[in-house]
């Protein structure tokens, strides 16, 4: 398994859309905080609520580092030969994911890391351990909600075979598309990118789902999009 995890590694960030992705998740929310127009001496909930939206945003990036890494297979038909190494579906799929989870962490705290730095500078406030503790527990979830996107993104470029369908469906819905639909079903609100929306908005959204119970239903779609793109991986034909 260990050597398994080292070779999807090297794969994964060797892949020029992974590594895309990768900038993107650091560098969209720190673009975000330095282009705010904020007041200098801001509350701890303005500089909190300003942290998880560039978070939010910095999905985009997890988006398009997810489909990359399970995307690459199928778009440059290098699974039949990835196979030939790991003979086992199961144990590659599970290598994958475990992999991406481990990366997104990595990820999610080096861009948690420098966005509080760029706060930092930028507001004139006193950082008391209970703010720190605050902010670190808000970002932890959404980090969280973070690796679920991962999978489920993950899961869609094994579904579809692409690593464009999977940016072309969830682009949309981070960016605003989710809204547009709730604003005619209230059933949109379940969408796995509308279903977290309150991790990422202080204050939150009465007309939304409560963070835990958002999380469980993104959670629900994830369990989902896994049974069937492992049912996929392990029967499907290799061209």
């Amino acid at each position: 398994m260990y050597a398994a995890l080292r070779s999807e590694k090297t794969k994964f960030f060797s892949f020029g859309w992974c590594t895309l992705g990768v900038i993107g998740a650091i560098i969209i929310p720190l673009l975000f905080l330095l282009t705010s127009d904020t007041p200098k001496i801001g509350r701890e909930e303005e500089i909190l609520s300003l942290c998880l939206q560039a978070l939010y945003l910095g999905q985009l990036g997890i988006i398009v580092a997810s489909a990359g890494y399970l995307g690459q297979e199928y778009s440059h038909t290098a699974l039949r030969t990835t196979l030939l190494t790991q003979p086992s579906r199961l144990k590659l799929l599970c290598a994958k994911f475990v992999n991406i989870t481990i990366i997104i962490v990595f990820i999610g705290i080096v861009s948690s890391v420098l966005s509080l730095l760029v706060l930092f500078f930028q507001h004139d406030m006193e950082w008391t351990g209970t703010l720190m503790i605050r902010f670190f527990g808000s970002i932890s979830l959404g980090i969280l909600s973070w690796i679920q996107l991962a999978w489920i993104t993950s899961a869609l470029s094994i579904m579809t075979k692409s690593l464009i369908a999977p940016i072309a469906i969830m682009f949309p819905l981070i960016l605003g598309l989710s809204q547009m639909l709730f604003a005619i079903s209230q059933l949109a609100k379940f969408l796995p990118t509308l279903a977290t929306l309150n991790l990422f908005s202080i204050p939150a959204l009465n007309t939304l789902l409560d963070k835990w119970s958002g999380l469980a239903v993104q959670f629900s779609w994830v369990v989902l999009f896994l049974i069937i793109s492992s049912w996929l991986f392990s029967y499907r034909n290799v061209r």
